[in-house]
Parts: structure tokens; C-alpha cells; sequence
């Protein structure tokens, strides 16, 4: 059993460093928007969001199964999940070279079937470039998970933000003698080198190349779910994007790539918490009396929830003030899409805590339905609503895709033992509290 003292530490480290992330992140993205035009952040949404969905597509769930080993300190396992760490790698280039390959032929001899963004000449060689990332990444050590697993988060976190804060300088100095795309670019590069390198610096971790048949079919045993929801996770996460792209200039990607942002920087702190925190802390309590997970469960989601539904209340009520207050006229449309993208923090904060108790409970089945669902919805949804209300239509699909699973989500819990209703919603009333408090805020600058 974890001591509450060290999940208290951890979760001090977390929410420092998820802070001080989130400043770098907005700090440069303030500075960049006044350097660079919009439709530079919608080809940069593109090149990201094909890098994402290469890794999410190839997601052998590894983080999650040295998290969950019984030894996750065995240095033979260790070995052999590393190992599978490196040519996943390795793999993820190759499939990004084909890739790049196809859109550089499409666009040259099928112009006809290449549309908005894809058919940006400079796509092929910026996707090209930035998965150079996932070779170097790929050689990262184990040290990640197996501190996860303590618990002792605070050097991991100290990694992440050095490697973040320099890449981001050189990303800020760059575009500043430099404007153009290249200098975006150029950051995940040096983050992902300084991160990889910082992993084996600050931990005591050396690996080498190990090929166990055993410990692989293991590993692809729990990671069989793993793949299939990871792939569906990115259709969800990114399909907005992918669809986007297609049917809108990147002018207007772009603020709404500002806009999604912004709505991240809110709901990347729950993500962050529920996988660097909760989820090891289920784990480590996942075969105890299933009545005191329940009650971890629904104690987390007390925690969670009421800054989660404060912030996104906030966030309706003050979406245009905080905008145009940050940004130039050019990005003032991604206030009222910050409002309506609000939603999508109530969505998401409903069903992620449930998502991660369910994983480490080895229930990994449900999250591949769950993302389904979504993925289906949002796919049939967008389209449909963008032909019928155009793109502000299409964003309330966005928004309120989290929602349609949550009925799922809810039967699994049942399932298994862990639900209750009100506990569910309980903290829902503060939305209302937040979105009163914000309109008050818009009143005292009108």
C-alpha cells in the first residue's frame, strides 16, 4: 500500500509541474502568435496530429504494463520492454516515410484528391522531419513507469519541464531571426534528445537489447485492447483536426487550433493527475476489498471534479474576454469557440477517472468500446452538422462527443462494483457556480 505522505508529495510535483508547463506552453504561444500568421498553427496542427496518430495507432500500452508488473523493477523485463520500445520506434519512421511517400505522389499526380491543408506542398517533408522524433524518443529508459509505480515522481518531473523549457527557447529565438514553420518544428526535436538524454542522467538505468518470447506475449496479451483504444482515442482526439483540414483554410485551423489549446491547458491537468497519480495508485490497490477502491474512487473524483466543473463554468463565461485579451484581432474567433469547447471538459472529466480505476483493474476491453463509440459519433456527427450548420455546428459535435459514451462508461462501473449516481454528479452544480463567477468578471470590463 502507497503511503499517503508520498501521493501527497507526488501530486504536489504534478501540479507544479503541470503549472509550470502550461505557462511555458501559453507563454510561447503568445509570443509566437505575434510572430507568426494563423495559418502557420493550422499546417503545424496537421504535421502534429500525424505525428500523434503514428504513435497512438502503434500503442503497445507499455507505460501502462510496467506500471501494472507485479516486479516492476526486474531488470530482465525491464530489458525485454525496452527493447520493444526501440523497434516500435524505429517502426513508427517507417511508417511515417511511407506515409509522406503517399501524400508527396498524391499531391503531385492525384491533386484532385487532396484537399485544404494536405495539399500544402510542405507537408511531405515537415511530417518527415518531425518523425525523426519517435527514433529518439524510442530509445528513452524504463525509468518513466518504474517511478511512476513509487510514486516518486519529482526527478521525471524535472526532466519533462527542462526538456520542455529548452526546446521551447530555441523553438522562441528561432522564429524571432527566423519566422517561419521550421522553428515550430524544431522544439519536439530538441525536447524529445534532452528528454532521452535526462532519463539516463537522472536515473540509474541502463538497458540492453533482450528478446524474451515469454515476456513479449505477455506484453502483447495486455496491450491487445491497449492498441485498438489507443487507435481509437486518437480518431477521437484528433478527428476534429483530421476532418478540419480537409474542409476549412488553415487560417481558420489555426484559431481554432488556439482555441483547442487554451481548452487543453484545462483539461490537460485532470489527464496528467489521473495517469501520473491516480492510475498507480489504483493499481497498486487493484486487488484489495473491491468496497475500499470504490470509496479511493469516488474520493479522487471529489478532488477532481470541483476544480475540473469550476474551470470549464469559468471558461463559458469568459472564453471571448480571455482572448482578446491575449491575442490580436486576427484570433479573436477562438473566443466563442473556447466557449462552446468548454463543454468538453465536463465530458471528459466524467468518464476519465473511471477509464483509469477500469485499466488497472485490467478491465482494458471497456476502453476500446468507449472510444468507439466516440469515435463513431464524431465521425458521422461532424460531417453531418458542419453540411447543416457549417463549422459552428461542427464545434458543438466536438464538444459534446465526451457525452455519448458516458452511458458505457457508467454500465462498467455497475459491473464491476464501482457506482453510484449522485457520487457521480454531485459536483456538477459547480459549473453553474463558475459560469456565475465568470459572467461577474465580464461585467466589472463591460
Amino acid at each position: 500500500m502507497l503511503k499517503k505522505k508520498k501521493i501527497f508529495v507526488a501530486g504536489i510535483w504534478v501540479i507544479l509541474a503541470i503549472g509550470f508547463s502550461q505557462i511555458i506552453r501559453l507563454g510561447s504561444n503568445l509570443i509566437l502568435t505575434r510572430l507568426l500568421e494563423p495559418e502557420v498553427f493550422g499546417v503545424m496542427a496537421v504535421v502534429t496530429i500525424v505525428a500523434i496518430g503514428i504513435a497512438m495507432f502503434t500503442d503497445l500500452g507499455l507505460w501502462q504494463f510496467v506500471v501494472r508488473h507485479k516486479d516492476p523493477e526486474n531488470p530482465h523485463m525491464l530489458n525485454v520492454v525496452w527493447t520493444i520500445q526501440v523497434i516500435r520506434g524505429w517502426a513508427m519512421f517507417l511508417f511515417i516515410v511511407v506515409l509522406v511517400v503517399i501524400l508527396a505522389i498524391g499531391n503531385q499526380y492525384m491533386p484532385s484528391y487532396f484537399h485544404g491543408i494536405y495539399a500544402d506542398p510542405r507537408l511531405p517533408m515537415l511530417v518527415l522531419i518531425a518523425g525523426t522524433a519517435s527514433i529518439i524518443s524510442g530509445y528513452a529508459s524504463m525509468a518513466s513507469p518504474v517511478m511512476h509505480r513509487k510514486v516518486e515522481v519529482g526527478k521525471l518531473e524535472l526532466a519533462q519541464l527542462i526538456s520542455q523549457f529548452v526546446g521551447t527557447s530555441v523553438m522562441v529565438v528561432w522564429v524571432w531571426l527566423y519566422p517561419s514553420i521550421w522553428g515550430l518544428l524544431l522544439a519536439s526535436l530538441v525536447s524529445a534528445v534532452l528528454h532521452t538524454f535526462l532519463t539516463y542522467y537522472f536515473f540509474p538505468f541502463k538497458h540492453q537489447f533482450v528478446w524474451d518470447k515469454a515476456i513479449v506475449k505477455e506484453v502483447f496479451h495486455f496491450s491487445k485492447w491497449i492498441v485498438i483504444s489507443s487507435a481509437l482515442t486518437y480518431l477521437f482526439m484528433q478527428g476534429d483536426r483530421l476532418l478540419f483540414a480537409a474542409k476549412i483554410d488553415a487560417t481558420t485551423l489555426g484559431v481554432y487550433s488556439i482555441a483547442f489549446m487554451l481548452v487543453t491547458t484545462v483539461t490537460g491537468v485532470a489527464i496528467t493527475l489521473a495517469s501520473k497519480i491516480v492510475f498507480p495508485v489504483f493499481s497498486a490497490q487493484a486487488h484489495t476489498d473491491r468496497q475500499l477502491l470504490k470509496d479511493k474512487y469516488y474520493k479522487v473524483r471529489l478532488y477532481l471534479d470541483f476544480p475540473m466543473f469550476l474551470a470549464a463554468g469559468l471558461l463559458m463565461a469568459l472564453g471571448p474576454l480571455i482572448v482578446q485579451i491575449l491575442y490580436d484581432a486576427r484570433y479573436h474567433d477562438a473566443g466563442w469557440i473556447l466557449q462552446i469547447l468548454a463543454f468538453s471538459v465536463i465530458g471528459n472529466t466524467l468518464s476519465l477517472v473511471s477509464m483509469e480505476c477500469l485499466l488497472a483493474l485490467s478491465i482494458t476491453k471497456v476502453r476500446m468500446w468507449v472510444m468507439l463509440v466516440r469515435t463513431v459519433s464524431l465521425f458521422v456527427g461532424l460531417p453531418l452538422f458542419f453540411n447543416l450548420f457549417g463549422f459552428y455546428g461542427a464545434v458543438w459535435v466536438v464538444a459534446l462527443n465526451a457525452w455519448v459514451s458516458l452511458p458505457l462508461t457508467y454500465w462498467s462501473l455497475a459491473k464491476n462494483s464501482i457506482f453510484n449516481f449522485l457520487k457521480e454528479v454531485r459536483m456538477l452544480p459547480f459549473v453553474g457556480v463558475g459560469y456565475a463567477l465568470g459572467m461577474l468578471v465580464v461585467s466589472f470590463f463591460t
